[in-house]
């Protein structure tokens, strides 16, 4: 969008193991975009909700926040986020959960767009502030898997409050696909690894190796560009690392 000032979010604390903030800066110096990487402590009882207060610090800044998940990935550099503008009546644009998951859920809040007037300013507040024990009381099955969390908290805001209901769903695969989409061939806006940390840590791998592309998952000349720097057989196969670790062991002991 022309002139508007636009900041891309991301980070959790504490502080992520994911490359991620490596592939956000660069797809947002592709379009002029600002990019904030959190990793502090903000004194959220929940850890979840150290992303809203991230957005909170930075939303009286910017037109618009755009919220992405310290282990979501940027697969399309030369895509813009312009399709995601709230139209008229509208705060917030965010996806669905996957179709084909058997875990459900209302919206991902792995990644969203935020529009910084008041309603949004509004809106942080009250997910921020919403009763636990109300959310917890007030869901049902049909709502899909209740994680405790943020996202929890955001359904129950819209779903309660007519002045959030200016809300654009997407489909996942807008910009909150999977590794499983990624081995299906389909192209992909981002890339979002879900699960437990070792489930995520070997989409993180599968993906790298489906793509012949470092942690970052950004193209090796994009990350020469921005003065990455890296072991150069990092990216090979582990049995060629362990020759090459040998061969340098047999080289040392010889001297």
């Amino acid at each position: 969008m022309d002139n508007a000032k636009i900041c891309v979010v991301s980070g959790r604390y504490p502080a992520t193991k994911f490359e991620s903030y490596i592939n956000h800066k660069a797809y947002c110096d592709r379009h002029g975009y600002g990019y904030v990487h959190c990793n502090w402590p903000t004194g959220a009882s929940v850890p979840y909700f150290n992303k809203i207060r991230y957005l909170k610090a930075y939303v009286g800044y910017f037109d618009y926040l755009f919220w992405i998940d310290d282990d979501a990935f940027f697969m399309d550099m030369e895509k813009s986020l312009d399709f995601l503008w709230p139209v008229s009546g509208q705060f917030l644009s965010i996806c669905g959960s996957p179709d084909f998951k058997d875990i459900r859920t209302v919206v991902s809040s792995g990644q969203f767009l935020l529009r910084c007037d008041n309603v949004g300013k509004c809106f942080l507040d009250a997910v921020e502030n919403a009763d636990p024990a109300a959310i917890a009381a007030w869901w049902h099955d049909g709502l899909g898997f209740f994680s405790n969390g943020d996202q929890d908290a955001m359904v129950y805001v819209i779903k309660t409050n007519h002045r959030f209901q200016g809300v654009a769903i997407h489909d996942y695969r807008q910009f909150n696909s999977r590794i499983e989409n990624l081995k299906n061939g389909e192209d992909l806006f981002i890339l979002h690894l879900t699960g437990p940390e070792a489930t995520k840590r070997a989409a993180l791998k599968r993906a790298q190796a489906l793509l012949s592309r470092p942690p970052s998952l950004l193209p090796r000349e994009v990350e020469k560009a921005l003065g990455v720097r890296r072991q150069r057989y990092r990216f090979v196969p582990t049995m060629v690392k362990k020759l090459v670790r040998s061969a340098r062991k047999r080289l040392s002991s010889a001297q």
